[in-house]
This record gives structure tokens, C-alpha cells and sequence, in this order.
């Protein structure tokens, strides 16, 4: 098992990616906190993990809170010792026009998908910086490098910033042997894509048509992902952004 008695945290482990990368890690051996506003879909898949034999638990916390996000990370270190892996999944989109967002929607946003982020970070990396190891993996998203961002454009600035953001902390903590890496996946099917494709079935079919693999991507294209990086095969990988998009980035 590549992961066997690391203790990993993952946000937004209630569905999606989120929960794919979760099942995949506690296959691996790892043990689970996942982390979601949405407590009782998050609580089936640790059952879900319980039963299949894996440990897992999970917190109910707003990542756009910093005082939350802060005493997550307390609380999962007293629980266990320590944090190992963190997972940074969790993220809010919306698909507007710019002309019509609105500030709140905005801060909204930015709190959850970039601030609440770097917040857990900093909750967990006194930890890792005194046992002189983690990985953290950070989910970003594809359209912070395509035009397709179109309609999404300050959901493409916070992940932007999320690239940008863990490029700059490897750089700082690498001494410490802790390796940060960010994952950037393209469209993937899940629940929150399926909403967008009922409300803007044009957009999302015209952005599935350029995919030069010929299919969307699955929750599972990006756990595999995350579960190298969370690994000891990734070593000697940090401060790099990976892109798993069926190649849409380069059309």
C-alpha cells in the first residue's frame, strides 16, 4: 500500500473529486478526515470507507472560515498526532457573465477556493515542518491557463492564484522536505459539473467537443493523480502544476 498509516486529510470529501480521492486513499492505506460543509453526504462515505475496511472520520467545517479552517487542522492534529497529506479539494464556481458578478459572490469564492486554502496550510505545516515531511495537493482547475474560462472569470483568477500559490510555498518548505503540488483537472464529471451542464448545455457541450481524448474526465483520472503526488514515487516532484485535462489546454 503506498499510502498505508499516512494520515491524510481531504477537502470537500463528501463527492466528486473530492470523495474519489478520499476512496482512493484509504485503499492505500491511508487514514481518512474529510472535510465538508455538507456533513451527512460526507458521513456516507465514511461509511462507505468503513466498510470496505479503511479508517476514516470527518470534520463539518466552512474552509471560508479562517477560524474553522484553523481549528480543523487543532483538532485533527490532537486526534491523530499528526497530518501527513493534505488534500486541498474543496471549491465553489460559478458561470456568469462577468458585467453581472456581484462582490459577494465573489468573496465567496475567493474565501473558499483561495483563501481557505492557504489557511489550512498554514494550520498544518507546523506539524509537518517538526516531523520534516508532508505532501500537499492542491486542486486547481485547467481554466486558469484556457480562454475556456470564459464565464468564469473570477473562479479562474483563484485558481490562477492557487497555481501561483503553490508554486512560491514549495519553493519555502522544501528544506523541510515537504513537497506541495497542485493538480489541475479540465471538465470532469460531477455533480457540480452536472448542474452546469443542465443551466448552460451549450457551454459545457462546446467545451466537451474540444476535448482532444473525446470524453470528459472522471473523478478517478484525478485521484490517481493525487494519489502519486501523495506518495513516495513523487519524492522528488514539488512546486509543479499538473494538468489533467484530455489535452483541452493545448487546443
Amino acid at each position: 500500500m503506498k499510502l498505508k498509516d499516512r494520515v491524510a486529510v481531504v477537502t470537500g470529501g463528501g463527492r466528486g473529486i473530492g470523495q474519489a480521492i478520499a476512496e482512493a486513499m484509504a485503499k492505500e492505506g491511508a487514514k481518512l478526515v474529510l472535510i465538508d460543509k455538507e456533513l451527512e453526504k460526507t458521513m456516507l462515505v465514511v461509511k462507505g470507507i468503513e466498510k470496505a475496511g479503511g479508517e476514516a472520520t470527518q470534520l463539518q467545517v466552512d474552509i471560508g472560515n479562517g477560524k474553522e479552517a484553523k481549528k480543523a487542522a487543532e483538532d485533527i492534529a490532537k486526534k491523530f498526532g499528526r497530518v501527513d497529506i493534505l488534500v486541498n479539494n474543496a471549491g465553489i464556481s460559478t458561470i456568469e457573465d462577468f458585467l453581472e458578478g456581484n462582490e459577494a459572490r465573489w468573496n465567496k469564492m475567493i474565501n473558499v477556493n483561495l483563501k481557505g486554502l492557504m489557511m489550512l496550510c498554514q494550520a498544518v505545516l507546523p506539524g509537518m515542518v517538526k516531523q520534516q515531511y508532508g505532501k500537499i495537493v492542491n486542486i486547481a482547475s485547467g481554466v486558469a491557463f484556457s480562454a475556456a474560462a470564459r464565464m468564469q472569470v473570477v473562479y479562474s483568477a483563484t485558481k490562477g492564484g492557487v497555481v501561483a500559490f503553490t508554486r512560491s510555498l514549495a519553493a519555502e518548505v522544501a528544506k523541510y522536505h515537504i513537497n506541495v503540488n497542485s493538480i489541475c483537472p479540465g471538465l470532469v464529471v460531477t455533480p457540480t459539473t452536472d448542474s452546469g451542464r443542465k443551466a448552460f448545455p451549450d457551454y459545457f457541450k462546446n467545451l466537451e467537443e474540444n476535448i482532444p481524448w473525446g470524453r470528459s474526465g472522471l473523478p478517478a483520472d484525478i485521484a490517481n493523480v493525487a494519489i502519486f503526488l501523495s506518495s513516495e514515487e513523487s519524492e522528488y516532484i514539488t512546486g509543479q502544476n499538473i494538468l489533467v485535462d484530455g489535452g483541452l489546454a493545448g487546443v
